[in-house]
């Protein structure tokens, strides 16, 4: 698969097709957002940076978590349930 202006043509044949392509997609897919190094991007309207993944804006971390606490709570709601039936 052909790839047209892609910004990583400046690293030439260096780094391997899979890093070159994942810099192509975190520099141009991210809305709003312009990658300045691995893991910093900032905002185009507002300048702001923020961290993040080294190729994309969002790692992934949230849905990790959310998950985790959701599994710790409903845990928490059998102890608390079952504690309550043996009084």
């Amino acid at each position: 698969m052909p790839r047209k202006n892609t910004s990583s043509k400046r690293f030439g044949s260096r780094y391997g097709s899979k890093i070159r392509r994942n810099v192509d997609e975190a520099e141009s897919k991210e809305e709003g957002f312009e990658r300045v190094a691995a893991g910093v991007w900032k905002d185009k309207e507002t300048g702001k940076k923020v961290a993040g993944g080294a190729y994309k804006l969002d790692t992934g971390a949230e849905e990790t978590m959310k998950k985790a606490l959701q599994v710790e709570t409903e845990e928490l709601e059998e102890a608390k349930e079952a504690i309550e039936d043996d009084e």
